[in-house]
């Protein structure tokens, strides 16, 4: 059964499927840092397409697809293939986009069936781009897998639009600003600002790693250019909401435009293949994994008034910094 209406602009399930681990970037807070499977590292593609079918029989119809870097998957365009086929409508890459750079494959990804892409690109300086992600060169293939996506965007063959995910750190975070002035003006309207979480080869990096306090003030210069200027979609993750100026927690409107991760994403699922052992899959809820597993509560949260609308604070940064930042709002 396939079904017909859009669903770029509600809120619906969503599955995140990985098929692997393995990636042609080595970037400094990835999240399967050195911990990947040379030896078998991808699952086959009767697993992925048995992953699809069981998600969009739970009611899922959006889908998107993980890694390591999931254009290195060598069935990923029989994957976005099959979801079309199945009946998802939204469907998804979150890639460093530099096969998506290359036409010949980006065309095969569209009609294949791609709806939508985030591109993880964290800075438009090319020093501080191959800093964080260990590729000379790499900030022109990225620039050049946003430019073949906005034109199939405007063209009406990418949908569900695409966007940027970059990871908020202490050598990007002086250079919002001018980051997204050059992103829109290649006409980029979707942004999502992710504060680092300290893991793998950068958990004690304080040169990358900064404080709340020490981004919070670029922050605040970014929502006020957008509320009055830019109008475009920001927003912050990971980003707790007592680090912020009293301002926002008077006006929750705001606070939740510009810091609530529940409030703007899809209710997602994740799929996480393993590929050693035949038939096991790791699945779990996105919020219930991030609230549980991988961010905490302090004792100041229980009083505090946003504290069931919160995920917490990334452990590592606690382990790290320690509590002094956190207060009940």
């Amino acid at each position: 059964m396939v079904v017909s209406d859009r669903v770029s602009s509600a809120r619906v399930k969503n599955v995140e499927i990985n098929p692997g681990r393995l990636c042609n970037n080595k970037c400094v807070f990835c999240m399967s840092g050195e911990d990947r499977d040379d030896h078998n590292p991808w699952a086959s593609f009767d697993r992925v397409a048995r992953e699809l079918e069981y998600h969009y029989l739970q009611g899922a119809r959006s889908v998107g697809f993980l890694g390591g870097e999931p254009t290195a998957y060598p069935y990923i365009i029989d994957s976005i293939s099959h979801a079309k086929k199945l009946g998802y409508q939204r469907i998804a890459l979150c890639t460093n986009g530099m096969r998506l750079a290359q036409t010949g494959f980006f065309e095969e990804a569209l009609r294949a069936g791609l709806t939508r892409s985030t591109v993880s690109l964290h800075s438009h300086i090319p020093e501080i781009e191959e800093r964080l992600v260990g590729v000379p060169g790499i900030l022109k293939m990225k620039i050049k897998a946003l430019q073949n996506l906005i034109s199939a965007r405007d063209s009406g063959r990418l949908p569900d639009n695409v966007s940027l995910n970059p990871v908020l750190n202490r050598l990007n975070a002086p250079y919002m600003e001018n980051y997204i002035h050059f992103l829109k003006s290649m006409g980029i309207n979707d942004i999502r600002f992710n504060f680092i979480w300290p893991q793998s080869r950068v958990l004690t990096d304080t040169a990358v790693i900064p404080r709340f306090r020490d981004v919070m003030p670029e922050i605040l210069k970014v929502i006020l250019l957008n509320e009055r200027e830019w109008k475009i979609s920001i927003s912050f993750g990971a980003v707790p909401f007592c680090v912020v100026p009293d301002f926002f927690k008077k006006h929750k409107d705001i606070l939740f435009k510009y810091f609530s991760e529940e409030s703007r994403d899809h209710p997602t699922d994740v799929g996480f293949i393993n590929p050693d052992e035949e038939g096991t899959v790791n699945r779990f809820t996105l919020k219930a994994r991030t609230r549980y597993d991988h961010r905490m509560k302090m004792p100041v949260c229980r009083d505090c008034s946003l504290n069931s609308a919160c995920l917490g604070v990334w452990r590592s940064y606690v382990s790290l910094y320690g509590e002094e930042e956190f207060a009940a709002a």
